[in-house]
């Protein structure tokens, strides 16, 4: 399908995170003009920073939103279709120990709801399993007081380039991706039912089609899927298309979850811990790392920019609690430490068991998509689409977005030259961290991926036309933020 052209649009979308991808996808394979704009790289916030599971939640059915559940788990198998290699099925233990607050009988019961309500898209049934054939399945577990652990499968699957394949797949049916690029005015045009905005490339980053520079759009409908941001996009928004409103109240009570990287820790299943605070902890394999995760920690909305980084009490914290459960974690060091904040919706609960269901704000010439979690991000992009039909009028269109598996990233086996050529040609790469952290797993390797970068930043040289000052300053600030994780790894953990 042709790309969209001219400045007419029928839906502009704020946010280039997995929901706002998989709004236009979803609209561009409905025949519908759509332009996505992303201040930063695509995937950049909570997109990129999960627990790396598809999945339905299993503490979510302590606090009987069973509903949600079995939305997730449909979603779960569904997304794993869209993205085969992306996505795979784990068995997951959950180890019981003595004077836990969960005992066998109850976890049972948990688990054998967990396949119920998985349906026709459950995965292999779960099994209670004695300690003995535990420590068989898993070694490395501690095994003083444990009792016995429960089996269970979910999904494990790479977060950003689930992102990026939903935008090359919008792409491909006339979606235009603007990454890097901010929007910096908007006005009502009342004559033609439309928005008139202004959009701006940052920071001299180029464009896929090489412009850049201020563009102007004509949108009938703008959506604002910023994720933890929404809050402020809202307000800014609705400040320049409806002057004189009040600022809106905030729907969002935001939360940071952390994450660190480890080496393998088990025979590749994925571990989760219940602890005895109501946390859930979880390792989770991942490119033959172990994930482990995490926090839950509120913050302003929108977040400041201090409030994305993980904090020295969240490492020490994951890396004791994982210590609990795996001795031999205490002898290893992390690699690598990240955090994303979740976009929850406001309410009384504390942060920790805040519901993650969506909600859809109507203001007039703007949609919010508010909340959610990453595995459910087909269902907001359906109710989002359905809503967005409605206002403009238009018959509703099947709330589907095929069943055609997205875009296949190419293998990690690739040298890094390719890898960077085919980021930067497919997939809207602008920088060294776009491509080593969010359109491969290079940054987890030993090195974190700085080999890589350097092999890698002739590429970006030559695309964008730098000097050799322009490329060595690219390869300083990639380092420079490895040497800065490092550094804030060591220190939190010097006094564990």
């Amino acid at each position: 399908m042709a790309a969209v052209t001219g400045p007419e649009r029928d839906l502009l979308v704020l946010g280039g995170g997995v929901t706002g991808l998989g709004l236009a996808r979803l609209a561009a394979r409905s025949g519908w003009s759509v332009t996505v704009v992303e201040r930063d790289d695509l995937a950049t916030g909570a997109s990129s920073s999960t627990s790396h599971m598809l999945h339905g939640g299993l503490r979510y059915l302590e606090q009987g939103r069973f509903r949600l559940v079995r939305e997730a788990l449909a979603e779960r198998m569904a997304v794993s279709r869209l993205a085969p290699a992306l996505a795979r099925p784990v068995r997951f233990l959950v180890p019981l120990r003595k004077g836990d607050r969960v005992g066998p009988f109850r976890l049972r019961a948990g688990l054998a709801l967990y396949d119920l309500l998985a349906g026709r898209s459950g995965l292999s049934p779960h099994v209670l399993a004695g300690a003995k054939q535990a420590l068989a399945i898993e070694p490395a577990l501690e095994p003083d007081g444990l009792r016995a652990a429960g089996i269970y499968s979910d999904v494990v699957m790479d977060d950003a380039r689930i992102a990026i394949a939903l935008a090359r797949d919008a792409a491909a049916h006339g979606a235009e991706i603007l990454p890097h690029t901010e929007l910096v005015a908007a006005r009502p045009e009342p004559s033609t039912g439309r928005q008139a905005v202004e959009l701006r490339a940052r920071g001299g980053v180029l464009r896929q089609d090489g412009s850049g520079g201020v563009r102007s759009l004509k949108p009938l409908l703008v959506v604002n899927a910023t994720g933890a941001w929404s809050d402020r996009t809202r307000a800014s928004l609705l400040g320049m298309l409806q002057p004189g409103r009040n600022d809106p109240p905030r729907l969002l009570r935001p939360s940071r979850g952390t994450h660190l990287v480890y080496p393998a820790l088990t025979e590749g299943h994925g571990l989760v811990m219940l602890a005895g605070d109501g946390r859930v902890t979880f390792v989770i394999p991942f490119a033959g790392r172990s994930l482990v995760g995490t926090t839950e920690v509120e913050t302003d909305s929108p977040p400041a920019d201090g409030q994305r980084r993980p904090t020295p009490d969240e490492i020490r914290y994951l890396a004791r609690e994982v210590s609990r459960m795996l001795p031999a974690a205490a002898r290893a060091h992390p690699i690598a430490v990240y955090a994303g904040v979740r976009p929850l919706l406001a309410a009384d609960e504390r942060v920790g068991e805040a519901s993650r269901e969506h909600r859809i704000v109507d203001d007039g010439p703007l949609l919010t998509i508010a909340g959610g979690k990453y595995t459910t991000f087909r269902v907001m992009a359906r109710d989002v689409f359905v809503a967005a039909a409605r206002k403009l009028k238009r018959a509703t269109p099947p709330a589907e977005d095929g069943e055609v598996a997205l875009p296949t990233p190419l293998a990690d086996a690739v040298a890094d030259e390719d890898l960077a050529a085919h980021a930067l040609s497919h997939e809207w790469a602008g920088s060294l961290e776009d491509i080593v952290r969010r359109r491969s797993t290079r940054w987890l390797a030993d090195d974190r991926g700085l080999a890589a970068a350097r092999r890698m930043a002739p590429v970006l040289a030559k695309r964008f036309g730098w000097d050799g000052a322009r490329e060595r300053e690219e390869i300083d600030r990639f380092e420079a933020s490895v040497r800065d994780e490092l550094l804030m790894l060591d220190r939190a953990l010097a006094a564990h």
